[in-house]
């Protein structure tokens, strides 16, 4: 099956979209899944259709015949239909799932980058390192994949769901688990990194495999799939004239950068660490530039890191971004717009955009891959964050427009380099 990853890469307002949905219309004979980031780009309504519900496709819906979302795609499968359906459903597929895509040839397209590797948090790394020190798991050499190795006696406890490591046992056994870099002294593991992994087979099953994205060398998709074995192709299929870079940039207003900001680094670390005059200063930022800039405050959306906005932050956290007048729009709806929202209209009104994060790659995710031989390009990573959000505003529309205000000066000058041309795609 797929060995080979074919990737449309092409800016902003290029109709990549458009064109791979007509692409799939016109090949009736093929079978197709069609995977999204977000539900809402699957919705259907007279006032605002969906583009690949219009063409015949079919996303998988609750009914007294399908408890779960699971079942009703795998019943959908099994009819040979065409499948719209989001990243965390197809994140899900079972092995099940997974033989019918492959026996049936059906083609995947992934409309923006699935993210296959994450940080694994249903178990921390002390309770895989006594794991390895007690012998019931070992460390795949070759692509660090975390293997149960405990005898039957040993195992059975841990197969009751009502033990505490019963999960954390399913994923192993389930292949789900790898690790990275791992610090032993006198043969006893002391410290050891840990993702989790989307199996291979959920690449690998399809006929073919697309994925929709922009800036897609260096990213973290890119590295994973190098380590997995893909080759990485472009995806050439249908014409796209992309538009000049001048005339995408030409629709973004960028501010000047205050150079007081220049002190707050503004990475995860620092967010984390913020101090109550920190978390204001960014609060009074994002006021100003907004009272300053912005027509109403529905025409407005910021970002900083969801830990520190209070309707999404964890218990127990405090000193919360609150730019006063800027919390919620005329409608009650939150104005502020997590960094990694993708493929989705529902923000092209917004005509002030005021970034205040300055984007890494995780360093768990980061540290793994490079122990594994890969590495993430830091600053596509950067751009291609600030970029896909970014673009969500009213810029995305061929006649739009946006306001952009950067707050971190690494972004700010990395979005200078990209409007010179610094980043490309090249296959």
């Amino acid at each position: 099956m797929a060995q080979n990853i074919e990737i449309c890469s092409f800016l902003m307002g290029s109709s990549k979209t458009n064109k791979i949905i007509q692409w799939m219309k016109n090949l009736p004979s093929e079978k197709f899944i069609y995977v999204i980031p977000n539900l809402s780009e699957l919705e259907d309504s007279d006032d605002n259709p969906s583009r690949i519900l219009s063409i015949g496709f079919i996303t998988p819906e609750l009914s007294t015949e399908h408890k779960t979302k699971s079942e009703a795609l795998l019943y959908l499968l099994k009819q040979g239909a065409n499948i719209a359906c989001t990243q965390s459903l197809y994140k899900m597929l079972s092995k099940v799932h997974l033989d019918i895509i492959k026996s049936s040839q059906y083609n995947i397209v992934l409309d923006e980058e699935l993210s296959l590797i994450d940080v694994y948090e249903q178990a921390s790394t002390s309770d895989l390192v006594s794991l390895l020190n007690d012998g019931k798991v070992k460390i795949n050499e070759e692509d660090g994949m975390v293997e149960w190795c405990a005898n039957d006696a040993i195992t059975r406890p841990y197969q009751d769901n009502k033990h505490k490591h019963h999960l954390f046992y399913k994923h192993i056994v389930s292949e789900y688990i790898y690790a990275g870099r791992c610090v032993i002294e006198d043969g006893v593991y002391q410290k050891v990194i840990m993702v989790s992994q989307i199996t291979k087979e959920l690449v690998a099953c399809a006929k073919r495999l697309v994925v929709i994205t922009y800036l897609f060398k260096g990213s973290v998709l890119d590295a994973f799939l190098k380590i997995k074995g893909f080759n990485i192709i472009k995806f050439e299929d249908i014409g796209i004239v992309e538009p000049a870079l001048e005339e995408v940039v030409s629709r973004i207003n960028l501010l000047p950068y205050e150079s007081k900001l220049n002190k707050l680094k503004l990475n995860s670390t620092w967010w984390k660490n913020a101090t109550k005059e920190d978390v204001a200063s960014i609060g009074r930022y994002i006021r100003r530039i907004a009272d300053t800039h912005a027509d109403n405050r529905d025409l407005v959306m910021w970002t900083c890191p969801s830990g520190r906005v209070k309707t999404e932050a964890k218990a127990g956290t405090v000193n919360f971004v609150a730019p006063k007048g800027y919390l919620t729009d005329s409608k009650g709806n939150k104005i502020w717009l997590g960094c990694s929202v993708r493929a989705t209209n529902k923000y092209a009104n917004k005509k002030l955009a005021i970034h205040c994060f300055n984007r890494y790659p995780h360093t768990v995710i980061d540290s793994y891959l490079k122990d594994h031989g890969a590495k993430i390009d830091e600053d596509v990573y950067a751009i291609s964050e600030l970029l896909q959000w970014l673009f969500r505003s009213n810029c995305r529309l061929p006649d739009g427009s946006v306001t952009l205000a950067i707050a971190s000066k690494r972004m700010y000058d990395l979005y200078v380099d990209w409007t010179k041309g610094r980043f490309k795609d090249e296959f």
